[in-house]
């Protein structure tokens, strides 16, 4: 729906929902300090103990 002159996104809209939460999120930044962030790191790149 929006982004920066960069084309970063910025914005998202979905038309059949009237609630949405997006989040920008750098788990690279916070895995090895924060277990929650470690957690859905893993999951997203599919591995295990980091």
């Amino acid at each position: 729906m929006a982004r920066s002159t960069d084309g970063l996104i910025e914005a998202v809209y979905l038309f059949d929902r009237t609630f949405v939460w997006a989040v920008q999120w750098h788990p690279e930044m916070s895995l090895y300090a924060d277990e929650n962030s470690r957690k859905i790191f893993e999951a997203f790149v599919g591995i295990s103990k980091i």
